[in-house]
This record gives C-alpha cells, sequence and structure tokens, in this order.
C-alpha cells in the first residue's frame, strides 16, 4: 500500500514543482521585454548623436578656409574668424568626443550580452538552461538599469553640448561672413 500511493504522490509532487526554468519564466520574460526597450532607447539615443555630429560636421567644413586662406587672414575680421573656428572646433569635434567614445565603449558591450538575452529566451523556450539562471537574470538586469540611466545622463550632457555648438556655429557663420570672399 505504501508503494502505491508513493506511486500516486510521486507524479503529483514531480508536477507541482516548477523546474528551475519554468520558475524563472517571468523573469526572463520581464528581462526580454526591457532590454529591447532600452535597446530602442541606445539605439535612438546614438543615432540622433551621429545625425546631429555630421551636421555640425557638414556645417563646419562649409566655413572653413583653408590653411594658405587662413594665414592669409588680416585685421580684426580675421582674429575673430581664427577665434570663431577655434570655439566651433571646442563647442563641436572636441565636446562630442567623450561622448562618442562612451556611447561605442557601451554599444559595444551591451552588443556582446544581447547574446546572453537571447540565450536565456531560447533556453526558456527549450525549458533547458545552463549555469546560475539568477545571477545571469541579475546581470543583465541591471545593465538594463544602467543603460537606461546612461541614455538619460548623455541626452543631457547631448543637449549641453548642442547649446554650445549651436552658439558657437552662430560665432562661426558672422566671422565666416566678414572675411569670405564674395
Amino acid at each position: 500500500m505504501k508503494k502505491f500511493l508513493l506511486f500516486l504522490a510521486l507524479p503529483l509532487f514531480v508536477f507541482s514543482c516548477k523546474s528551475g526554468v519554468t520558475a524563472h519564466k517571468d523573469a526572463i520574460t520581464k528581462l526580454g521585454t526591457d532590454w529591447e526597450t532600452a535597446t530602442t532607447s541606445v539605439t535612438s539615443f546614438a543615432e540622433g548623436l551621429t545625425k546631429e555630429v555630421t551636421s555640425f560636421t557638414e556645417q563646419g567644413q562649409a566655413m572653413t578656409l583653408d590653411s594658405a586662406a587662413v594665414a592669409g587672414l588680416k585685421g580684426d575680421a580675421g582674429s575673430k574668424y581664427k577665434t570663431a573656428l577655434d570655439a566651433y572646433r571646442k563647442a563641436t569635434v572636441d565636446a562630442y568626443t567623450p561622448v562618442q567614445g562612451e556611447l561605442t565603449e557601451f554599444v559595444s558591450m551591451w552588443t556582446e550580452k544581447a547574446g546572453a538575452v537571447s540565450s536565456l529566451r531560447d533556453g526558456l523556450a527549450a525549458g533547458k538552461i545552463e549555469g546560475d539562471i539568477p545571477a545571469k537574470i541579475k546581470e543583465l538586469t541591471d545593465l538594463v538599469a544602467q543603460g537606461t540611466a546612461k541614455v538619460g545622463t548623455w541626452s543631457a550632457k547631448q543637449a549641453e553640448i548642442k547649446t554650445a555648438a549651436d552658439s558657437a556655429l552662430g560665432m562661426l557663420k558672422t566671422a565666416y561672413a566678414a572675411v569670405a570672399k564674395k
């Protein structure tokens, strides 16, 4: 009789316990959704920053005289042009470079970690995941929070840089108009 009860109880016990993978289904699903949202945010920021830098680069190039022309500038207009060009470079190239470098480094690491998110999702679908599932979920969830925070920080920095770059561009336009051959 004991064997019979054990035989009946064992399947109930087995089916009532969640497997390691199933126990983490909600966390993995949420992580996947959050990862996609953060990826979209990081990607959108990167695309916007690239367009902005490209625009400033093109505008600056259109108002940059060659070195011989700059060397030949005389007087107050020449000094103002050289000062405005230097200020423009500092406000654009020098200011955007650190943000672009940090973004590039982060995107590279983000891309590497995307495989871990895919691995968790694939493992969930297959019903088997290797390794410490809670640790992987925590690491990737922390990374999503970090990415979201970084986009906020970068966006604030970008707005600050853009304001300075717009001002420097205005100065350069004025100085260029004073020295450009018409």
